[in-house]
């Protein structure tokens, strides 16, 4: 319980640290706030999984090559929907054709996410036991959730404000509240 707390702490803390959505940053910034995600999350992991570090140190590696996989496929997935948003942009008509092969390609590719997935938790058996794999299985969907719930906690937050500038003030909470386009 107390792990629990200390984590969900941690957590908030680390997501409130952030800058606001939609706030300039300088790519140094953003490359510190990802390290830091994936700092906290390897923190997580291996909390949650009671990991030794002879079993961490054979685990991260090889999660790390996933992850870099599973970045890389995302990435391509991305570029078809871009390249999908402009044709659509652009007032031409998307073409049976056209959506069909990108649907294929993108079935495709979230079918091999699905596979390197299903082989690296097969790989897990060699160096974890079967409590700590069935640890693993929920940790995603745990470790997303809490961010989920972290971002909605800034959101709810608002904008930042200028003390004592009341003009600036009411358009800032004009432009945060109008709505993003996908």
């Amino acid at each position: 319980m107390k792990r629990t707390i200390i984590a969900f702490v941690a957590l908030s803390c680390l997501l409130t640290a952030q800058p606001r959505p939609g706030s300039p940053m300088t790519p140094l910034q953003d490359r510190h706030r990802g390290s830091r995600l994936e700092m906290m999350k390897m923190w997580q992991l291996t909390e949650r999984l009671a990991l030794t570090e002879e079993q961490a140190s054979k685990f991260f590696p090889r999660y790390n090559v996933l992850e870099k996989e599973l970045i890389e496929l995302g990435t391509e997935q991305k570029e078809l929907f871009r390249e999908m948003r402009k044709m659509m942009g652009e007032d031409k008509e998307v073409t049976d054709k056209e959506l069909e092969r990108i649907t294929k390609k993108v079935s495709e590719l979230e079918q091999q996410k699905i596979e390197k997935k299903l082989k690296f938790f097969e790989d897990l058996d060699e160096f974890l036991s079967p409590n700590q794999r069935a640890r693993y299985l929920g940790f995603e969907l745990w470790f997303k959730d809490e961010l989920r719930r972290g971002l909605e906690e800034r959101v709810k937050m608002g904008p930042p404000r200028i003390p004592g500038d009341w003009k600036k003030d009411m358009k800032r909470q004009k432009k945060w509240n109008e709505p993003r386009r996908w």
